[in-house]
């Protein structure tokens, strides 16, 4: 795809996660000259799986990236199943997958992916904006120009921090874990959540025949743990086959435990001056919704589309129009993710109150199905 510019832009990315990953395809491909910087000595995919949401497509549609993103998994589905059930086993609600519209692929898969298309990325660098939002990466002492900046560089991004806008961040009060299988795991089709008092467990079928699975609970915060897939086990070893199956199907070096961490207040502004933040350096929520990723691949594809209309004279005003439509757009989806999180999280009385409402809920659907 050719630039609809009146001249290449100059963009260097901080950060090579999925958002700046993104935002170098997209823009490459528009024909801009990107440079991008990584802290990592080398490109590591933490994770476990991901599901691609019909707004992610969308946005990699956009960026000219689907194709090659997903080709793999795009057409074809994993699961027919969806299903919410009980710790014991009992199903609550259960519908066709086809309706959650997701695509589920390996973290991995999809980094290698969007790598393929980044270009070139300089790793094990220390690459910082500048407080003024001045388009300049100091990268190991050395200042390079360009005519805009774009920070990827996560939920504890430095950038963000050097322009002043860090509210800090805080800890939602549960952790979780992730795993991938080692070898193929048959779930029958079915996509599914448990939801237990004050803990959850999901279970993702992939295409390969794999699964992948997380899980989440209410603990404190900061706990070092040697080996987490033997605390997942632990924290969901007795819960509904095939869970525990799943969990010790999964190589104990791949499994990761993570505490859920958000920022403690929405910024004020997704930058300064010509300098733009990205993904979870803009609004890092909750995982509860999945749209972690997806919102990042929406920035990069707003972005990337503002930037390539308003060329080198409309760098301010694109800009300033990707804070105006990404911001409140993503807190909404940070509200809603904190909302699914304490709904399916609940305990006490809370949990009480909403099994009883999806006690309702699965009646009324059984009698439905039953006509």
């Amino acid at each position: 795809m050719e630039s609809t510019t009146a001249g290449r832009l100059r963009v260097g990315i901080v950060g090579a996660g999925i958002a700046g990953l993104a935002l170098a395809g997209g823009l490459r491909r528009r024909g801009h000259d990107v440079e991008v910087f990584e802290r990592a000595p080398q490109a590591v995919a933490v994770g476990a799986g991901i599901s691609i949401a019909p707004n992610g497509v969308r946005a990699l549609e956009q960026l000219g990236l689907a194709d090659a993103v997903l080709s793999d998994v795009r057409g074809r589905r994993s699961a027919t199943t969806a299903a919410l059930l009980r710790p014991d086993g009992s199903v609550v609600l259960r519908g066709s997958a086809r309706r959650l519209n997701l695509l589920a692929l390996t973290r991995p898969a999809l980094h290698e992916a969007l790598s393929a298309e980044a270009g070139e990325v300089r790793h094990g660098v220390d690459a910082t904006v500048v407080p003024t939002g001045r388009p300049v990466i100091t990268v190991d002492g050395e200042e390079r120009r360009f005519d805009v900046v774009l920070a990827a560089d996560g939920v504890r991004s430095q950038a963000r921090a050097a322009l002043g806008l860090d509210p800090g961040l805080r800890y939602a009060g549960w952790t979780t874990w992730r795993g991938l299988t080692s070898e193929p795991f048959d779930l029958g089709g079915r996509l599914s959540e448990t939801w237990g008092r004050g803990a959850m467990v999901g279970l993702v079928p992939l295409l390969d025949g794999h699964a992948y699975w997380f899980g989440a609970a209410h603990a404190p915060s900061s706990v070092a743990m040697a080996e987490p897939r033997t605390d997942a086990l632990v924290r969901f070893g007795d819960w509904h086959a095939p869970i525990r199956a799943a969990i010790e199907a999964s190589d104990p070096r791949g499994v990761v435990r993570t505490d859920a961490v958000e920022l403690a207040q929405p910024l004020p502004s997704f930058g300064r001056g010509r300098v733009a933040l990205v993904g979870d350096a803009a609004h890092a929520m909750t995982p509860h919704l999945g749209q972690g990723a997806n919102q990042a691949i929406v920035d990069a594809a707003t972005l990337v589309r503002l930037l390539d209309a308003g060329g080198r004279r409309g760098i301010g005003e694109a800009l300033r129009e990707y804070d105006r439509r990404r911001r409140p757009r993503a807190r909404v989806v940070t509200r809603a993710s904190e909302l699914v999180g304490r709904v399916s999280l609940a305990e006490g009385i809370g949990g009480r109150v909403r099994d009883s409402v999806l006690n309702a809920v699965g009646a009324v659907t059984r009698l439905g199905r039953d006509d």
